[in-house]
């Protein structure tokens, strides 16, 4: 099964990209992503416990979830950023851009990630959603896709 073309769309960065990214690229290259900033929210979070010697098991669970969020928001923002690819990005060849060909901003790209951890975390629902939508739709846009105006594309 073949990706959709998008006529003569500029997507930026020097390149005419006429191949929007499918489902699966787009899986493997986040999950890429999501071990990267794991192991290092993990290292993190290892750091602070030894430095506090905190044994409150509900603090440790809060300052683990707000290590990653921050962590990840850095992370996405910058990278999607620097020249819209994550190492996972890089690794799968697709690049995150604006629907107009643009570059994305760091603030874009931290609000970009900031709605896909909040699909994560709202009962996977939009999550779920967003995945039929890239399968399924013309444009591969997930919900998160659609509000910030960003397309993936293969490089």
């Amino acid at each position: 099964m073949t990706e959709p073309q998008s006529a003569a769309t500029p997507f930026g960065y020097g390149a005419q990209a006429t191949t929007l990214s499918g489902f699966w690229r787009r899986f493997v290259a986040y999950v890429l992503d999501a071990i990267i900033v794991g192991v290092v929210s993990g290292i993190v979070e290892a750091i602070i416990a030894a430095i506090t010697s905190g044994n409150d098991t509900t603090a440790t669970g809060v300052r683990s979830g707000l290590i990653g969020l921050v962590l990840g928001l850095l992370y996405f923002g910058y990278l999607w950023s620097r020249n819209g690819q994550t190492v996972g990005y890089m690794a799968l060849g697709i690049r995150l851009v604006r629907v107009d060909g643009r570059p994305v901003t760091f603030g874009l790209g931290m609000l970009r990630y900031l709605l896909i951890y909040l699909s994560f975390a709202l009962c996977l629902i939009p999550a779920i959603i967003s995945a039929f939508m890239i399968g399924l739709g013309q444009q591969k846009q997930a919900i998160h896709d659609v509000i910030v105006g960003t397309l993936v594309v293969r490089t």
